[in-house]
């Protein structure tokens, strides 16, 4: 359902309840509100006379920006914004390879309060990672080594792309937040190994815990239970029968259309 914001509600930070969705109100430029959507993947400068549609507008850069990152093949890393605050995205990362594999780590990702402007969106870990650039005190991650200058252009996409590549592959030259990470690092990798693995083995202690914020987008995991994924696990393995030359299996679209389940019926 669209909401309004009232003059007291400009600046609560997008802090709300409810879809992603609203309802651009008459632009001041004379664009349609399509026109607006489809400018806002390349991120115009754009001078307002209204600063209540500043708003609305930044919001359609935020969900542009998210529709851009669902489109990438990324790897193990699942996010999802914060139902409350636009703002603020829910990030787990799954490690498939290097040193940490195995590891589920937990973040978030914060967008500047100007977006798309205000420099690299930040990225602070929940779950402990022993890393040469994660702060050990606040689970900041260190985006400047990846990206020395945020440009307009820059996406998210690349910034969780860039999280995957420095835990799957540890480069020796990193610029330390970590100093003893690093240290372990480049004189006893030994020890260092065991440290990543610690943090591992406490991740996946963690998979289940309670969420950390009161927010409907939160991610969050439940155990196996086999009385009830038994079942369902055995639907999605096993192939139906076979029909003429065509194998039946399970699938995510209506019979004989290219229309999604989660999708209701067209008229």
């Amino acid at each position: 359902m669209s909401t309004t914001k009232g003059d007291n509600d400009k600046d609560d930070n997008f802090k709300r309840q409810g879809s992603f969705r609203k309802l651009l109100p008459t632009n001041v430029n004379g664009d349609s509100q399509l026109n607006m959507s489809v400018k806002m993947i390349d991120r115009p400068n754009i001078t307002l006379t209204n600063k209540n549609y500043a708003v609305f507008l930044q919001e359609y850069n935020i969900l542009s920006e998210y529709n851009i990152l669902r489109t990438q093949d990324l790897k193990g890393v699942y996010v999802i914004p914060s139902a409350q605050n636009s703002l603020v995205w829910f990030g787990v990362q799954f490690i498939r390879q290097g040193i940490y594999q195995g590891g589920v780590f937990r973040f978030t990702l914060t967008l500047p309060e100007n977006f798309p402007d205000g420099g690299c969106p930040k990225v602070v870990f929940q779950t402990h990672v022993f890393h040469p650039l994660i702060n050990p005190e606040t689970g900041e991650l260190c985006t400047t080594w990846g990206f020395i200058e945020w440009k307009r252009n820059n996406r998210v996409w690349q910034l969780l792309q860039y999280v995957t590549k420095i835990l799957t592959k540890i480069d020796t030259r990193m610029t330390p937040l970590n100093q003893e990470a690093s240290i372990l690092l480049q004189n006893n990798f030994d020890q260092f190994g065991e440290r990543a693995k610690e943090c591992v083995r406490e991740s996946l202690n963690e998979v289940y815990n309670p969420p950390a914020f009161e927010d409907p987008h939160y991610i969050t995991f439940s155990p196996y239970i086999p009385e009830l994924h038994d079942p369902v696990k055995q639907q999605i393995y096993e192939l139906k029968e076979v029909e003429g030359n065509r194998a039946l299996g399970l699938s995510w679209v209506q019979p004989g259309s290219l229309q999604p389940f989660s999708k209701p019926e067209s008229r």
